[in-house]
């Protein structure tokens, strides 16, 4: 069996709030890291890149991303197209934040030997509604949304380049990923924008009747796997990463007032087109190749609340 070989120099693409934490989970590695992002980081995520290379800049300028390759065998994909809920009001502005860019750098991966490619893909909206929870891998995706067909066409590119040009790929299905310095005003991102209602003192939105489940993973839990994963020289092509539980949405928000010890009211609102009803990651692929207990809910929810409340909110 071959032995991991930790890489000698990592892109991530994408410098947002999981990009960002990759990022430094590589810096604290040792690792040389380049980080290549749409736009001028906030203060915060300026923070977590002390250390990398940041260059800013889209991802379909070849002759940038020719650069940022430079000394450099593994990337990690965490660019975002379009919000779930926007891409379905507005699918082909989804298609063209996400497939392009993908496209222009598996193209240079291509004429480049020995290059390794992860990217962050969406348990939550490839798979859809499941027949059975928790999903296996082998599950069939039905995604109900185009930032879930979005995020599927770029898994089957990264096979497909694999196929044809040896680019070794791996995709990681994430469960929803939320912690420290995730934006609190978007319409992805529960835990932050609860958090951000109850320390405002507002009501709290609650879309639907508060049953639909999802299966949660703290951004630390992602990085701690990506990094890891990197190192083996021989992955299947698709990786569930999550907790393995089920939350109810409703169950979560009572979790989060009690974590922050105060009292709320709940918005009711209709629930929202493209929504999946319920979805939890089978993760026994993922344990039998590296280590890896989730953080439990609570306690994410506690280290989330402290640093959230410390800097005043996002």
């Amino acid at each position: 069996m071959s032995q991991p070989q930790p890489p000698s120099a990592v892109l991530v693409v994408g410098g947002g709030f999981i990009g960002s934490h990759v990022a430094r989970g590589f810096v604290a590695r040792g690792i040389p890291t380049t980080v290549l992002t749409r736009s001028k980081p906030e203060v915060g995520t300026r923070a977590r890149l002390n250390g990398a290379r940041v260059m800013i800049s889209d991802a379909t300028n070849a002759a940038l991303i020719r650069d940022a390759l430079d000394g450099t065998d593994h990337v990690v994909w965490c660019a975002g197209g379009l919000l779930p809920t926007e891409s379905t009001h507005r699918p082909i502005d989804d298609v063209l934040a996400t497939l392009p860019p993908l496209l222009v750098v598996l193209e240079e991966l291509a004429q480049r030997g020995g290059m390794r490619i992860a990217i962050v893909s969406s348990g939550g909206t490839v798979y859809g509604n499941p027949a059975v929870l928790p999903v296996p891998e082998i599950a069939l995706p039905r995604p109900l949304s185009s930032h879930g067909v979005t995020r599927l066409a770029s898994e089957h590119y990264v096979d497909l380049y694999a196929q044809l040009h040896g680019v070794r790929g791996v995709a990681l299905r994430c469960a929803n990923v939320y912690g420290e310095g995730q934006r609190s005003d978007r319409s992805q991102g529960v835990v932050a924008a609860t958090m951000a209602h109850i320390q405002r003192g507002e009501p709290v939105p609650m879309f639907g009747d508060g049953s639909t489940t999802r299966d949660y993973v703290h951004v630390d839990d992602v990085v701690h796997v990506v990094c890891d994963l990197l190192d083996r020289p021989d992955l299947p092509s698709v990786i569930n990463l999550g907790s393995g539980v089920g939350t109810p949405l409703r169950e979560l928000l009572e979790l989060i007032g009690a974590v922050a010890g105060r009292a709320f009211e709940v918005e009711p609102l209709a629930a929202r087109q493209g929504d999946v009803r319920s979805i939890v990651l089978d993760i026994d692929l993922l344990q039998s190749l590296v280590h890896f207990e989730p953080t439990t809910l609570r306690d994410g929810i506690e280290r989330t609340w402290a640093t959230f409340e410390h800097a005043g909110g996002t």
